[in-house]
């Protein structure tokens, strides 16, 4: 906590004297600016091979776009370039434990020597990073060990961040899905498939039910396993037809989670209704498998309806492999 409140600190103080412009910056070979706030330590300079353990925030212009504040911390092995990097390694040698410093890079420079920026960079901004060295180690294997407590210490905040951003992205997929639902059904296209597939299924005197948005599933084995559902992974065998000629396009089996959308979404809905040795037909209009924008180069056109002879082989809780 001492390390990163002194940081801290440092930050607010190098950038309001950044902003007042009295701050008097040193320059490497590269052209980078820097200042060197010394610790309180003896430690030697860092040398080459060391390996330096450090905290950091960059930000650009004023807005911060990394901290390792409520991350771990870096670790970096110092080995000097042939020519000077233009980054923090530049000035490595000029710190030892205990050391901070601030060190300024243009966008302009970094575009020159073909580097990408953070974020929304571009040309004229300036990027400001803050670092303060906590450790330097001469053995490897020490630097090793530390790295992996490390790594296991953030493992439940990287665990956090992951489920945040997998149920970020889960809502925008649903979102987008209710968008091109919504636009489908003020166009009629919907309605115009939910009646040609019920006109399919009375003339061939198929007792299906409905669900989720409009796939039909006919079942003919409820199966006695484990009930599919939503977050599960299941393999499926599955038999895959066009719904107006029934000739074939695919017969093959696959594994995926249930849900998250890597299937079409008939599966997904349809899937549902078994257990795990299930059997049945799956009955799907064009706009629940792939719409108006079948993947290129596939035999299948714009709104094409489906149907899948499908036997739920496994269901799971964990990934399963892909059977062959």
């Amino acid at each position: 906590m001492k390390t990163i409140t002194g940081l801290v600190l440092m930050m607010i103080t190098a950038l309001i004297v950044i902003s007042c412009g009295k701050m008097d910056y040193k320059k490497t070979k590269s052209g980078l600016a820097y200042n060197i706030f010394p610790g309180t330590g003896k430690d030697s300079l860092i040398k080459e091979g060391q390996v330096v353990k450090f905290n950091v925030v960059a930000k650009l212009n004023d807005s911060v776009y990394y901290s390792s504040f409520d991350k771990m911390a870096a670790f970096v092995k110092y080995i000097p370039a042939q020519s000077p990097p233009y980054t923090l390694l530049d000035i490595f040698p000029l710190m030892r434990k205990g050391d901070s410093a601030i060190i300024v890079q243009m966008a302009d420079t970094l575009l020159k020597r073909g580097e990408q920026l953070p974020g929304s960079g571009k040309k004229g901004d300036r990027l400001i990073t803050t670092f303060r060295i906590i450790e330097v180690y001469s053995n490897d294997s020490i630097a090793t060990a530390d790295y992996n407590a490390e790594i296991e210490k953030d493992k439940p905040r990287r665990m956090k961040e992951q489920q945040e951003e997998i149920t970020k992205l889960e809502k925008e997929r649903q979102a987008q899905l209710e968008r091109e639902y919504a636009e489908l059904e003020k166009s009629g296209e919907i309605a115009k498939e939910m009646q040609a597939m019920q006109t399919y299924l009375a003339a061939k005197k198929i007792n299906a039910q409905k669900t989720g948005k409009g796939t039909y599933v006919e079942i003919k084995e409820q199966g006695s396993g484990v009930q599919a559902q939503t977050g599960k992974w299941v393999t499926v065998k599955y038999t895959g037809k066009f719904l107006t000629t029934d000739s074939t396009f695919q017969s093959s089996s696959y594994s995926f989670e249930l849900g998250n959308g890597g299937v079409i979404r008939g599966w997904d809905e349809g899937l549902l209704l078994f257990k795990e040795g299930g059997k049945g037909i799956l009955y799907v209009p064009g706009f629940l498998a792939y719409g108006k924008n079948p993947p290129p180069n596939s035999p299948f056109k714009p709104f094409d309806a489906m149907k899948f002879d499908v036997e739920l082989v496994k269901v799971s809780d964990t990934p399963l492999e892909q059977q062959r």
